[in-house]
């Protein structure tokens, strides 16, 4: 009569379960990402494959079994992830085959820091086969006389951002949220997929270097709308990548506890079991799972996952080092072409200065009286607006090729003198202090500026 009522409740369980978690339950995804998230298909250097086997409450009939196989790996220098997966859910009255194939895409966001986008789909085949209900009437309407089954499209969106050893993933799985009615018969049944919500969270810590000594906290979050939020946490340990154990965490539900080794270069096996302490623990017999990984394909010559990450460093820090001489070159260039352009300008001073002193005009006119004056034709130049400027007698306090140049030092003339600057065509900006119709202002002016510093000229513009 005991084993009556678990079984009847076991398909009450898997009943709500339609509208409640609905996804095929795994204790080591800590190996296998992808298994839950399809934005980490292919995040590795190698290929992957994985076949597991979970048990839940072993010493009741019907209770929940899975079986899965995953196969990913990545492409296009690593850029890209491709993976297939297939799974077999059965639960009491309820039995899920499910295949995917899974795609991924890595953006380089900068140095060390990742993001992937992932979407996984294909179909489901879903039975539901009254035969296997343990049922005290046996005429009751409901058991059909034949298994009922439909086949539905499904699929998966995932995104991940991995920063050297830490890895953070949000996933919706049964993205469609699609409606199943099963309509052989009169009587209305169905179920819907429906859309959950799965986010983890782990990170990679070195206890020891010289002991080699890793370990491996991660978290994981399931909600679904209509059930509790799930959450699992677990603290694993590794030894030389060699030997893994750990605990685990599964919220309201049952502590778990792994081991698992690397049996040879390419392949590892885990085992958990699961100790349920609820009150279901007296009639459950606990959750088993087997694990067996193996890892093939890759770029890495033959090498080992630890010398491949030292390499992989060395390579860092030569790009590291090759940024950081290129920078420095580009500042040197930089000063280079600013001096240059000093000397330039120094140049065309000397010139300027030259010039005014053959008797003041660029053309060493004898018939120019006053040294001091420099005489300009006025239909040369023009101000800052590109307008023409009137004749008279200009206090110039500066030359510049540049334009900004001659600019930045009007600016530092702002609030002392009325600066302007004043363009003669295909030659040089010249900062003007003070303009007058007085040669003898000007001069006066001029003569005063030289106080402050001696390249002071006076341009007249006729």
């Amino acid at each position: 009569m005991k084993k009556y009522l678990i079984t009847t409740g076991l398909a009450i369980l898997a009943t709500v379960s339609a509208n409640a978690q609905q996804l095929p339950l795994f204790s080591q995804y800590y190996y296998n990402r992808f298994i839950y998230n399809p934005a980490f298909t292919g995040v590795e250097s190698q290929s992957s494959a994985y076949l597991i086997h979970h048990s839940q409450w072993k010493d009741i009939p019907g209770s929940p079994v899975t079986y899965a196989l995953t196969v990913d790996g990545p492409v296009a220098k690593n850029k890209i992830g491709l993976g297939l997966s297939l799974f077999n859910d059965q639960a009491g009255i309820f039995n899920r085959s499910g295949l995917y194939s899974s795609y991924s895409y890595r953006f380089s966001l900068a140095t060390d820091h990742d993001l992937t986008l992932g979407l996984s789909a294909g179909v489901i085949d879903n039975k539901v086969d009254f035969s296997n209900a343990e049922a005290k009437d046996i005429n009751d309407p409901l058991l059909y006389g034949q298994m009922q089954r439909k086949v539905t499209v499904d699929a998966n969106f995932g995104i991940a951002y991995m920063w050297k050893d830490l890895n953070v993933g949000v996933s919706m799985p049964q993205l469609l949220g699609n409606k199943i009615n099963y309509t052989e018969t009169n009587t209305n049944v169905y179920t819907t997929l429906r859309r959950h919500l799965i986010a983890s969270v782990s990170y990679d810590v070195t206890l020891s270097e010289s002991a080699e000594i890793d370990f491996y906290p991660s978290v994981m979050m399931r909600y679904v709308k209509g059930a509790p939020v799930q959450f699992d946490i677990n603290a694993n340990f590794s030894w030389k990548d060699m030997l893994r154990a750990g605990i685990s965490y599964r919220f309201d539900y049952a502590i778990g506890f792994n081991i698992g080794a690397k049996l040879n270069k390419n392949l590892i096996a885990g085992y958990t079991y699961e100790y349920v302490y609820t009150s279901l623990n007296s009639y459950s017999g606990g959750g088993h799972e087997v694990m067996l990984g193996f890892t093939f394909g890759g770029n890495n010559g033959g090498m080992s996952g630890e010398e491949l990450d030292l390499l992989n460093q060395r390579i860092d820090q030569a790009e590291a080092t090759n940024d950081s001489l290129a920078n420095e070159l580009n500042k040197k260039d930089a000063q280079h072409d600013e001096e240059i352009e000093k000397l330039n300008e120094e140049i065309e001073i000397l010139k300027l200065e030259t010039e005014t002193g053959m008797n003041g005009n660029p053309n060493g006119n004898p018939d120019q009286d006053n040294s001091e004056v420099r005489v300009e034709n006025a239909a040369d130049f023009e101000d800052e607006n590109g307008a023409a400027l009137p004749t008279g007698f200009y206090v110039v306090m500066g030359a510049f090729k540049n334009k900004d140049n001659a600019f930045n030092l009007k600016k530092s003339f702002s609030g002392k003198y009325p600066a302007a600057v004043i363009y003669k065509r295909g030659e040089l900006y010249y900062v003007n202090v003070f303009y007058t119709q007085n040669e003898a202002s000007a001069l006066t002016f001029a003569e005063e500026r030289r106080k402050e510093q001696p390249d002071v000229w006076v341009f007249q513009l006729k």
